[in-house]
């Protein structure tokens, strides 16, 4: 009896430190020979798969018909437009709250929840995508449409085993779809102009003028003067019309008719 006890314990230790710390293993729901038909994964890297966008916003300082007023060397108008990268990565959501349920833990899932897919591995010549892990360590495995495939996985040792546990999809019109959760990158300044009041020389009324615009990747600046006689109520500075409603040493009142 004692030498049976020993042996069923050098048993268990040599069954304990086949797994790898860190792992998710198979557990009880997989035979010993199971770990050896494994997939190899294709991780996602943090941002390979993050889909990436450039969006350009415009910044400006006025509204067209409005009444303002500038002192000299205040802004009259002014435009800035940015360009910013927003990174869309991979999440899913399902279409409504169920489960694969099986005589084991069922693997449940949240219609209020998003999930994050990690990668992705090739089974039978099909790509699956593959739901990060619960706290079971259960992975789900999504085709291109959504549709979960009907076998549950666990890593091992980076690699993707398949449980040879049943599952059973409750309901079983029950899909992920895709969703995106944006996040924004650091903006650069593609472009950006602005008028300023100078005042009144030789009774002209006197505007500064400065763009920038991009040249080869570099920051182009130009600078001009205007200048326009008081009696005039509407000037042109490029392509900015403004109504001059009064002009003096101490300031101009006007509007912004267009840019």
């Amino acid at each position: 009896m004692k030498k049976i006890f020993i042996g069923l314990a050098a048993l268990a230790v040599a069954s304990c430190s086949y797994y790898m710390k860190g792992d998710y293993t198979l557990g009880k729901r997989n035979t010993f020979n199971d770990f050896f038909y494994t997939y190899n994964i294709r991780y996602y890297d943090t941002d390979e798969f993050s889909s990436v966008e450039k969006e350009t916003e415009t910044v400006s300082d006025y509204e067209a018909g409005v009444v303002r007023h500038a002192v000299p060397g205040g802004i009259v108008v002014s435009s800035k437009v940015f360009e910013k990268e927003v990174y869309s990565d991979e999440i899913v959501r399902p279409t409504k709250k169920g489960a694969l349920v099986s005589y084991t833990v069922p693997v449940q899932f949240s219609d209020e929840q998003v999930y994050k897919i990690i990668g992705e591995v090739e089974i039978n010549e099909h790509i699956y995508r593959m739901v990060e892990p619960n706290r079971f360590g259960d992975i789900v495995l999504l085709d291109g449409n959504g549709n979960i495939y009907p076998r549950v996985g666990r890593i091992y040792n980076d690699r993707l085993a398949l449980l040879e546990t049943a599952f059973q999809l409750e309901p079983e019109d029950l899909k992920f779809q895709n969703e995106l959760k944006s996040r924004s990158g650091e903006e650069d300044m593609l472009s950006s102009f602005e008028v300023r009041y100078a005042g009144i020389e030789d009774y002209k009324m006197v505007f500064k003028y400065k763009t920038v615009v991009p040249n080869n990747g570099m920051p182009l600046e130009e600078n001009k003067t205007y200048k326009f006689p008081m009696y005039d109520k509407n000037v042109n500075i490029g392509t900015i019309k403004i109504e001059v409603l009064g002009a003096d040493e101490s300031g101009i009142e006007y509007k912004v008719l267009a840019l």
